[in-house]
C-alpha cells in the first residue's frame, strides 16, 4: 500500500528508524493568502525532552523566512521554536511549555528586519491534539 502526499514524506524520512512516542499531533491548514499545508508531531523521549517535527508543502516565501510558534489557545502568548528551513524540521519544545495550554502550532512569514515579534502573517496554523 502507497501511501502519498505529506504522509508519505513522513514516512519515508523515518524508515529504519524508532522515533520516540507521539504525545500530541496536529494539520496545519493555511491562512487567507497562503497556498499551504502543514503536519506537525510531538515525540516524548523517556527522558521527558520533547521535539516538534514539522512537514510543510508549499508556502514558499520571496525573500522571508519561515518561523515556528506555539501560541497560546487565546492566541495571546507565544514561543518562538525556531526557523524552518526546507520543507521539514525538527524544534525542542521548552520542558516547562504545557502544550494543553500552548496548542496552536503556527508558521510564519518574517521578514528579515531584525524584529523577533511575530510578524502577523501566518502561512498555516493548526491545534495540538494531545
Amino acid at each position: 500500500l502507497a501511501v502519498g502526499g505529506v504522509g508519505g514524506a513522513w514516512w519515508a524520512g523515518t524508515a529504519g528508524e524508532t522515533a520516540p512516542p507521539v504525545v500530541a499531533q496536529a494539520e496545519l491548514e493555511p491562512l487567507p493568502g497562503w497556498d499551504a499545508t502543514a503536519q506537525a508531531r510531538v515525540h516524548e523521549a523517556d527522558d521527558g525532552t520533547r521535539e516538534l517535527v514539522l512537514v510543510l508543502e508549499g508556502g514558499e516565501t520571496d525573500g522571508a523566512f519561515r518561523e515556528v510558534w506555539l501560541i497560546d489557545r487565546d492566541v495571546t502568548r507565544l514561543v518562538s521554536l525556531g526557523i524552518l528551513e526546507g520543507s521539514e524540521g525538527s524544534f525542542t519544545v521548552p520542558t516547562d511549555l504545557d502544550l494543553s495550554d500552548f496548542a496552536v502550532v503556527d508558521v510564519s512569514a518574517e521578514p528579515p528586519d531584525g524584529d523577533p515579534a511575530h510578524s502577523g502573517d501566518s502561512i498555516v496554523r493548526g491545534l495540538l491534539d494531545t
